[in-house]
């Protein structure tokens, strides 16, 4: 049929459809609506209709069929079709004694977002379901089936036994970690209790909205947006209407097992580094880098901070760094407990010449010295710091003097005559990689079977505390989790031992030292 004599006949099978629909449904709405989806179908099929005969056929037929689809699903939600009055105010609050409002309040805190809102607007606030539907951009029979299925919600709920979980009594007290490229934006965002407690309350299990609260003992509108922002981090995941926790929670228990069964390395590794430092220190002083002068302790402090980069690289080629919420490559998990062994933060920042400040912060000492955050994400005083390690005779406004008389009282740089000095090791490319060579030999020739056999053992044992969806992030967690028993811990028997101090040398920065682009 050509398109003309196809418009022709649309045009006169137009009125029978309506007249057709009229009849049926005695609305002129619902036929109105029920004509545009036959004369819709009949456009999308013209090119397939022979003539008039297969024109007229086709169309009623498809008029049948949308009929019967209307009317079914007109059957189906007549329950819903309820007037202003259908949810009585009298009828949903008539509770009496404390035990009924104490239900009914807790009911209200577990309704999910939307039926919680036109609830409290239409029950509390007094609002109109037409208020309600402009407010919430939804229509009035959509908001009259919300307050339906609340009262019905509610009243169900009120007559069934709730029991709160253990952590609406003893919560968590999550601490995150993070290891990968930077920033570390998950620490931050990890610092509030109640998204502690919901990635805790998901980990084994997962969990509806309204079994978060239940299990936190957090009412549902103090939670709906957390969920949210922990989702959009992919912090956890959605399947369905549950959620489960997407990073991995070493347990206390679990980190007591992996540390019984690696303490046997701690002290064989301390060991071998204080060997490897007293064999080369008159080599690493020959290399001739700027304050190679320095007391023996702060230049202990240099070579170790160096092994520590090191080993921290080791065995990690393999690994897959997975990609955060934030865009980043790193491995993102939380401990139930922060061993008092883990006691440093590693970091390096760049300058505009491209000069490095490499920071390895010893945080088990009240008396720290050098702290990554003095200058990460501040250009200007990496800028000036690197001018000062560069001797660059320049002239320093006002505003930049301002920041060497901060970077004086922390610590960084002293006041000589004229000129600035800065409190750290500064070495050329060269000569870095020099010390970095051989630092990086004596870790693979001394130390890497061992580190394999902790990364294996680790590994192991977190598998065996981790939920199965989590699997392909345990090598990674393990293989980082070498910070603190090939780090940390060796660290604390070389202090305990008096061959590392942490009586600083006034004028001399333990573990922060400058690589000059040149």
């Amino acid at each position: 049929m050509d398109e003309s004599k196809f418009n022709e006949k649309l045009t006169d099978a137009a009125k029978t459809i309506f007249s057709f629909y009229m009849a049926k449904t005695s609305n002129r709405e619902d036929a109105e609506d029920l004509s545009q989806d036959i004369l819709y179908e009949l456009i999308k099929s013209s090119g397939s209709i022979r003539d008039d005969g297969a024109f007229y056929g086709f169309m009623w037929a498809v008029a049948n069929n949308v009929y019967n689809h209307w009317y079914k699903r007109k059957l189906k939600n007549a329950t819903y079709e309820l007037d202003e009055n259908m949810a009585s105010e009298d009828d949903l609050f008539d509770v009496e004694g404390n035990t009924d409002i104490y239900l009914l309040r807790r009911e209200l805190t577990l309704l999910s977002e939307k039926y919680r809102k036109a609830t409290i607007l239409y029950y509390i606030d007094g609002r109109s379901c037409r208020e309600i539907a402009q407010s919430l951009n939804i229509t009035e029979s959509m908001v009259k089936y919300l307050l339906f299925k609340s009262r019905k919600i509610l009243k169900e709920g009120m007559n069934m036994e709730r029991n709160l979980g253990e952590l609406s009594y003893n919560p968590k007290t999550l601490h995150p970690m993070y290891h990968g490229q930077g920033p570390n934006r998950f620490y931050d965002f990890m610092q509030s209790k109640i998204r502690q407690n919901i990635v805790g309350a998901c980990y084994n299990d997962s969990l509806t909205l309204q079994q978060i609260s239940l299990e936190t003992g957090i009412p549902l509108p103090y939670i709906d947006d957390e969920v949210k922002a922990l989702e959009d981090k992919k912090i956890i995941i959605k399947e369905g209407k549950h959620y489960k926790s997407n990073i991995v929670i070493i347990s206390t228990e679990c980190a007591n097992e992996i540390e019984r069964a690696v303490i046997k390395y701690h002290n064989i590794i301390a060991d071998k580094m204080k060997a490897f430092i007293e064999e080369k220190m008159l080599d690493y002083k020959a290399i001739g880098f700027i304050n190679n002068d320095f007391s023996e302790n702060t230049l202990r402090w240099q070579m170790v901070a160096i092994l520590f980069r090191k080993i921290c690289g080791i065995n990690n080629e393999a690994i897959s760094t997975p990609k955060t919420g934030w865009g980043e490559n790193a491995f993102l998990w939380c401990l139930e407990k922060l061993p008092q062994s883990y006691m440093f933060n590693y970091c390096g920042v760049n300058s505009k010449q491209g000069d490095s400040i490499y920071f390895f912060d010893y945080l088990g000492s009240e008396n720290r010295k050098g702290d990554h955050h003095d200058f990460y994400g501040n250009e200007r005083y990496i800028n000036i710091f690197c001018d000062i390690c560069r001797d660059e005779k320049k002239n320093f406004s006002e505003y930049d003097l301002e920041a060497i008389a901060e970077m004086i009282k922390k610590g960084y740089v002293v006041k000589a005559d004229d000129s600035f000095k800065t409190t750290v090791p500064i070495y050329t490319t060269e000569q870095y990689n020099q010390i970095t060579d051989s630092a990086e030999q004596f870790v693979c020739d001394s130390l890497s079977t061992i580190i394999k056999e902790m990364d294996d053992t680790t590994a192991r044992i977190l598998s065996s505390h981790t939920p199965k969806h989590l699997q392909d992030q345990v090598n990674g967690i393990a293989a980082t989790d070498k910070f603190v028993n090939a780090v940390c811990i060796p660290a604390t028997i070389l202090v305990d031992r008096r061959f590392l101090s942490t009586s600083w040398h006034p004028f001399e920065m333990p573990t922060t030292y400058v690589v000059l682009n040149m």
